[in-house]
C-alpha cells in the first residue's frame, strides 16, 4: 500500500508540473504578444516589419515590396548620348535587386569640376553621443552613372554660421529639353495606393524615446525610391548616422518666420528654405536674414502648381519667374540648387526636368498637416509628434506659416541633439 501511494503521489506532482508549464506559456503569450505585426488596420501588403533590435544595430529603410514590380527603367541619359539605365539604389532589397535595372557602365556625358571640401567645426553638445564626429567633407562631383546635376556640396562653420561651397548652377540638360514632350508622365506606382494614399506623407516611422529605437512600418516602393536616387532626390539622408535636417516651406508670411530664424540662430542650426514666387517678392527683410545667417534657401515655384500637370514649357516657366525675382533682389546670393515639389506632387518626369534645369528635387520623410493657420495644434502634441517620428536621415518638412512649429523648434533641436543626434545641411547629402 504504501508503495502504491507513493507511485499515486509521483503521477499527481508530474501532472501538476505539466499544467505550470503550460499555463505558464499561454500567459506569456497574453502579456508579451508579437511586435512584429502589423497594427489592426494597416495594409500589411505593402509593409516590410522590421525588428527594432535590427534598426538600433544598423539603421535601414524598410522597403515595401509591391505585389507586382515594376519593370527596368531604360531612358535616354539626361543630357543625350548613348542609352543608359538607373542604377540600382542601395535601400532596394535583395530580394528585389534582380527586378532593378543594371547598373550604367558609361559616364553621362558632361562633367562638373568638384569643390575643393571643407571640414565644419564641431558644434558643442550637438555630439555628446558621438566621439567628436566631424560632419562629412563633400564635392559637387556625382558618382559615376548617376543623373543628378551636382552632388553633395561642401560646408563648414565661421563663427556659428554656415558658408557653403556651391558652385554655378549646371543646366546644361536645357539643351534637350524637347525630349520632355514625348517623354511619359505617369504617376510613381505607389501613387494614390495605401498607406500613402495622397503623397503627403512620405513613410511610416516610430522612434522609441526610451530605448532610442527605430521602427519602419512602411516605405515608398523600391521603383520610388530608384527613381529618386537616380536624379539625385533627396528622400531621406545619411541613414548610417544619428543625423537629421530642418526644411521649412514658404508661402506667404503670418509672423512665424522670424521667430523660426531666431531659434536657429540662437541654437547654431542650419535649416533650409523654399520659396514661392510671392514670398521672394513681398519679404526681402527674412530673405536677407536667411542668406546672411547661413541658411540654404530653394525653389518652390512661382505660383505652387501641381508641376506634373503642367507641360515642360510651363513647368520651366514656373522656375524661371522665381530665379529671376530672386537674382534681382539678391544679386550676390549663390544660385538657387534645391527644388521642392508643391505637395509632393513628383514623378519621374519632374524629376529628369529639374535635373535639367540644375536642381535636386528635396522630399521629406516627415511631416505633418501644421500649415492651416486658423487649425494650430497645441504646443505639446506638436513637439510629441514630431519626436516620435525621428529617425538616421530624416528630413523633417515644417511650414513657416506655424506658429506652433515656432514655438515648439528651440525645444525640438535639444531634444533632439539629446538623443545624439546632429543636425546638418540639407547641401551636404550626397547624390
Amino acid at each position: 500500500r504504501k508503495g502504491a501511494s507513493a507511485m499515486k503521489r509521483k503521477r499527481l506532482i508530474v501532472l501538476l508540473l505539466v499544467f505550470l508549464l503550460t499555463a505558464s506559456s499561454c500567459y506569456s503569450v497574453i502579456l508579451y504578444p508579437a511586435t512584429d505585426a502589423p497594427a489592426e488596420g494597416e495594409d500589411d501588403s505593402v509593409s516590410q516589419w522590421k525588428s527594432s533590435s535590427e534598426e538600433e544595430t544598423a539603421p535601414e529603410t524598410a522597403s515595401a515590396t509591391p505585389d507586382i514590380q515594376s519593370p527596368p527603367i531604360e531612358e535616354d541619359p539626361l543630357f543625350g548620348g548613348d542609352t543608359t539605365s538607373s542604377p540600382k539604389p542601395e535601400s532596394v532589397p535583395a530580394e528585389t535587386a534582380a527586378a532593378e535595372p543594371p547598373p550604367i557602365e558609361e559616364e553621362p556625358p558632361f562633367e562638373i569640376e568638384p569643390t575643393p571640401s571643407r571640414e565644419s567645426e564641431i558644434v558643442p553638445g550637438e555630439t555628446e553621443a558621438a566621439d567628436a564626429v566631424i560632419a562629412p567633407t563633400a564635392e559637387t562631383a556625382v558618382p559615376e552613372g548617376s543623373l543628378s546635376p551636382f552632388g553633395a556640396v561642401s560646408w563648414r562653420k565661421e563663427d556659428g554660421v554656415y558658408r557653403y561651397a556651391f558652385p554655378a548652377r549646371n543646366s546644361t540638360g536645357m539643351e534637350t529639353l524637347g525630349e520632355m514632350d514625348s517623354f511619359p508622365n505617369t504617376r510613381f506606382e505607389d501613387a494614390n495606393k495605401p498607406p500613402d494614399k495622397d503623397n503627403w506623407f512620405q513613410g511610416k516611422v516610430f522612434y522609441d524615446e526610451t530605448t532610442g529605437e527605430v521602427t519602419y512600418y512602411w516605405d515608398r516602393w523600391p521603383s520610388t525610391l530608384a527613381a529618386l536616387k537616380k536624379y539625385g532626390g533627396i528622400y531621406r539622408g545619411d541613414e548610417a548616422r544619428k543625423v537629421c535636417y530642418l526644411t521649412f516651406d514658404c508661402g506667404y508670411e503670418v509672423g512665424a518666420t522670424a521667430k523660426i530664424l531666431d531659434a536657429l540662430k540662437e541654437k547654431e542650426v542650419p535649416g533650409t528654405f523654399f520659396l514661392t514666387g510671392h514670398y521672394v517678392r513681398t519679404e526681402y527683410d527674412l530673405i536677407r536674414r536667411m542668406l546672411d545667417e547661413g541658411h540654404v534657401v530653394g525653389n518652390h515655384t512661382n505660383s505652387h502648381p501641381d508641376m506634373t500637370a503642367l507641360t515642360a514649357d510651363q513647368a520651366v516657366g514656373e522656375m524661371r519667374q522665381v530665379e529671376e525675382d530672386f537674382k534681382a533682389q539678391f544679386p550676390d546670393a549663390p544660385d538657387m540648387m534645391f527644388f521642392r515639389p508643391p505637395s509632393g506632387a513628383v514623378n519621374e518626369w519632374l524629376l529628369r526636368l529639374e535635373a535639367k534645369l540644375g536642381y535636386r528635387t528635396v522630399m521629406w520623410s516627415y511631416t505633418y498637416y501644421d500649415y492651416d493657420v486658423n487649425n494650430q495644434w497645441a504646443y505639446e502634441d506638436a513637439l510629441n509628434t514630431l519626436k516620435t517620428h525621428l529617425h538616421p536621415g530624416c528630413v523633417y518638412l515644417l511650414h513657416a506659416e506655424s506658429l506652433t512649429n515656432a514655438a515648439v523648434l528651440p525645444e525640438l533641436i535639444d531634444w533632439i541633439r539629446s538623443q545624439g543626434y546632429v543636425i546638418e545641411p540639407i547641401c551636404g547629402i550626397e547624390a
